[in-house]
């Protein structure tokens, strides 16, 4: 399925989407400006600003933990979400995948967090981050994507990808948009 049939669906859907205030989301990074992890009263501060200037109660994280900082580890997931869970917000967990051992770890890291306390203020999971992007293929990604929904759709129905438009236009994508494992889909455009 190539992005000509996405994006008509998504166009002709376009008018509800825009008039559905609140359903648009924000992507949130992990950390303060001085490269920190953010903490769970930081996670509703945002939430605070995000609802009030913009009526929204969706977020997406790139990762569950963030150790782009060796001296910080965030451990986004389980800050985040007894944050949403204060504040009433929908977040789209995103699982780093763009190696098997990346995957290996931030699914671990999901697991003692993604309980059934917290699953209902998960919109869904993500496995990878403009992975097709950076290189990886379908074929690596998808037994990921796959491995995601067999762990966690019990907890959390809508399993998936994020990816640049262009690797859906490309076909690049295809394996993964004809194999009936993901039921949601983020394409960044």
């Amino acid at each position: 399925m190539h992005l000509s049939k996405i994006l008509s669906l998504a166009l002709a859907a376009s008018p509800l989407a825009v008039s559905a205030r609140g359903t648009l989301g924000f992507a949130l990074g992990a950390r303060r400006p001085d490269g920190t992890c953010k903490t769970v009263a930081d996670y509703e501060a945002d939430f605070d600003a995000l609802k009030g200037k913009a009526g929204s109660t969706i977020v997406r994280t790139y990762s569950v933990v963030d150790v782009n900082v060796p001296a910080y580890t965030c451990q986004v997931a389980a800050t985040i979400l007894p944050a949403a869970k204060a504040k009433n917000f929908k977040v789209i967990l995103g699982l780093w995948a763009d190696a098997q051992s990346s995957y290996d770890s931030e699914k671990a890291a999901l697991k003692p967090v993604l309980t059934s306390e917290y699953a209902p203020y998960v919109y869904a999971l993500t496995t990878g981050s403009e992975s097709l992007y950076r290189g990886v293929s379908a074929q690596e990604l998808l037994p990921r994507i796959s491995d995601t929904k067999t762990s966690f759709s019990k907890l959390v129905p809508r399993i998936g990808t994020v990816d640049s438009w262009n690797k859906f236009q490309d076909g690049t994508a295809d394996p993964i948009l004809t194999s009936g494992v993901p039921n949601f889909l983020y394409v960044l455009v």
